[in-house]
């Protein structure tokens, strides 16, 4: 099945449209009045948050250490605006001139650090955490259990606050495909190999793949699990290395179970069985079709890749409006390992649903599609395609 073209920000998508015009740009005034203390940071921020708003010419990365891999996906947008162009491209290129704006590389101050120290302190993290912890247990159906409680860890979105209101509580009516089980199933069918979980938000999403990522080491279901982090501060509250190890802390000083969990992972990383990698890749728009050779080889051996989260969703679908009957396996159009997906819907693009229900979700809630209220499990056997 043809992919269909990514969404485009110029109001032929109206969510998209209302995202760049009046969304990043009220994010980028919120972070720079959170970190006011640093008045060239903020002034930056306000700049570029005026700039997009205003829809000005898309400006260039210059010099950075990145510039050349953005240099060729920048070309592509030549002569357009930021509200004529790709949602994905312009969310993610605004982003990360808004390090720049922000001098993150000069000064490696995280502009989004204190409203992701916020929720890393939240009381919902820490009842999140023991939820998941005490609902463990043994046996068939312990990995589905944790995968749908890493799914609805994925509401925790702080650049979307109607989605983070919501919490990881959800009615069994919004889990719109559930392939939880079928993921378990494969993992246990196969040696114990290795794991990726390419995460999303820090917080209590974050705190919740940690569970996961326990969960399959002490059970043996995974010889070696593998985090993958972006390289910079994206998506206001996606995880980072620094995160990483900041919940940790907080864990070890919260003591009890956390700290256990804490001292198992560190345990985990010092032997080599839990590692987490940053990379620039996952700072761009980068399709899951074009995956840099130093991912695909690491993919392709892989147990199972676990995607977690909107935007990666978005990758894996080229951002575009599908028929109502196409798949995760039409979309990705090949994946050289089990995968399965993680995704709470913030936005217009899916795939998977029953077509029925689509239609009957968009007659009964317009906005279903963008509130992060339902969520997907959806798992495809390596190699398939349409």
């Amino acid at each position: 099945m043809p992919r269909p073209p990514a969404v485009r920000t110029d109001g032929s998508n109206a969510f998209a449209h209302v995202s760049m015009r009046e969304r990043v740009p009220r994010l980028l005034h919120e972070t720079a009045d959170r970190n006011a203390d640093a008045p060239w940071m903020a002034d930056g921020l306000r700049r570029l948050a005026d700039a997009i708003a205003a829809d000005a010419p898309l400006p260039h990365l210059e010099l950075a250490p990145d510039a050349d891999l953005w240099r060729p996906i920048r070309a592509a947008h030549d002569g357009e605006s930021w509200l004529d162009t790709e949602w994905l491209f312009a969310e993610y290129f605004a982003y990360r001139m808004a390090m720049d704006a922000a001098r993150y590389l000069d000064t490696g101050r995280d502009p989004f650090a204190p409203v992701k120290r916020d929720e890393m302190t939240s009381d919902a993290l820490w009842e999140a955490l023991a939820d998941g912890l005490d609902d463990r247990g043994e046996g068939e159906g312990v990995v589905a259990r944790t995968l749908r409680r890493a799914l609805w860890g994925n509401r925790l979105d702080l650049s979307i606050a109607a989605s983070a209101a919501q919490g990881t509580a959800a009615h069994e009516d919004h889990l719109l495909a559930d392939h939880a089980e079928a993921a378990e199933a494969a993992l246990r069918r196969a040696a114990p190999g290795t794991v990726h979980v390419v995460m999303d938000n820090a917080g209590t999403e974050q705190v919740l793949d940690y569970v996961l990522a326990d969960l399959l080491l002490e059970h043996e279901l995974a010889e070696r699990v593998v985090l993958h982090v972006k390289a910079l501060p994206v998506l206001v509250s996606d995880a980072i290395v620094p995160d990483v190890h900041a919940l940790l802390d907080l864990m070890v000083d919260r003591g009890g179970e956390p700290a256990g969990l804490a001292g198992r992972l560190r345990q985990s990383m010092e032997a080599g069985r839990l590692r987490v990698v940053p990379d620039v890749f996952w700072n761009t728009p980068g399709r899951f079709w074009d995956l840099p050779p130093r991912l695909g080889r690491a993919f392709a051996g892989a147990s199972l890749v676990v995607l977690k989260g909107d935007a990666n969703y978005r990758r894996a679908t080229n951002d575009a409006i599908w028929p109502l009957d196409a798949t995760l396996a039409d979309a990705l159009g090949g994946f050289p390992a089990p995968v399965v997906a993680l995704r709470t819907i913030k936005s217009d693009t899916l795939v998977g649903v029953d077509p029925d229900r689509q239609r009957g979700l968009d007659a009964a809630e317009p906005d279903w599609r963008t509130s992060g209220t339902y969520g997907v499990v959806q798992f495809v056997e390596p190699g398939a395609s349409a």
